[in-house]
């Protein structure tokens, strides 16, 4: 049978910030979203990996992939905590992910490639408090155990594509900075993303049109959006996947965790698409066909969003100011 997602799950942080309590000291949420999620003061990337995958059936996996932009103990494993807490600690191979937001799908590729394996993506950049890019940055996990047994989704098709390109988002010292460019990041967008769009519905023989759900990296919610318009997705097959607007961009962690949200809207034989961006740059794309499985499995995405903590601007700040 085809490898492919034998089940997921996913974590998001305690609290969240409203568009409108930013609004009560900025004029404008740039971000253009209703809410981001935001860490308590004693989580970060290790904890909702943690909690993400132990929400999974490992099953037998021989391979845990992690990614990660947002280490806590940069130089260490993140995978060494993670397999631990998930029973995986061992006789276990570990890979690890991070040097670009396209981490979260190289995992995913990579633990295909060995046939069973644990993926966790698990995010949270930063950006100063003052600067707009700060806005849309939320922070998530989202977990997929990966082999032959039961699959809820096979993998039909993926591409892959790479090429210089002057990247307009990038981390220096775990701070993010955008250089604002505009159309130039768009058309840098759709260029790659396009070209393993394009090659992973051929290998998977089919069409947009046959896309039920497409899920595409969420980092600018206008550039998304009119992104995926470009490549000949509409509102309707983009809509379950878009978690922005709710958690915010939560680097390496959104395409997943709006696989996660996509997959839970499926039904049998969907046709799923996920693709992931990296600045610099480069693109990864999976075209998924659900199976009957899909029905008894859920991440519980919505259920996740809506038990997030809301916050005051004041308490926000206030934990930023804790957390670093």
């Amino acid at each position: 049978m085809t490898v492919g997602i034998t089940d997921y799950g996913v974590s998001l942080p305690t609290y969240h910030i409203t568009a409108d309590e930013y609004e009560t000291v900025w004029s404008q949420f740039a971000a253009r979203i209703d809410r981001k999620t935001v860490l308590a003061y004693d989580e970060d990337a290790v904890t909702m990996a943690t909690a993400a995958a132990s929400t999974v059936d490992t099953g037998d996996v021989d391979t845990l992939a992690v990614a990660t932009t947002a280490n806590p103990q940069a130089g260490t494993l993140v995978s060494g905590p993670l397999s631990l807490a998930t029973g995986l600690d061992g006789a276990t191979r570990t890979l690890e992910f991070g040097s670009s937001w396209k981490a979260g799908l190289e995992a995913f590729d990579a633990a295909l490639s060995f046939g069973s394996g644990l993926v966790v993506a698990s995010d949270a950049p930063e950006a100063p408090m003052e600067e707009d890019t700060e806005h849309i940055l939320g922070a998530g996990a989202a977990a997929f155990a990966l082999g032959d047994d039961d699959p809820v989704a096979t993998v039909e098709g993926s591409a892959h594509y790479v090429d210089a390109y002057l990247p307009a988002k990038f981390e220096t010292d775990g701070q993010v900075t955008d250089l604002s460019l505009g159309g130039y990041t768009t058309d840098g967008f759709v260029e790659a993303l396009s070209a393993v769009v394009d090659d992973a519905l051929a290998e998977a023989d089919c069409s947009t049109d046959d896309v039920d759900y497409a899920v595409f990296p969420q980092d600018d919610v206008k550039m998304s959006w009119r992104g995926g318009g470009k490549l000949g997705f509409d509102g309707d097959q983009m809509g379950a996947g878009f978690v922005v607007n709710r958690m915010g961009f939560a680097g390496v962690a959104s395409p997943l965790v709006g696989l996660a949200a996509a997959l839970d809207a499926a039904e049998p034989g969907s046709t799923v698409l996920v693709a992931g961006y990296g600045y610099g740059h480069g693109a990864s794309a999976f075209v998924l066909e659900t199976t009957a499985e899909i029905e008894s499995t859920s991440a519980g995405v919505e259920d996740a969003l809506e038990s997030t903590e809301p916050l005051s601007y004041a308490e926000f700040t206030r934990l930023q100011e804790v957390s670093n």
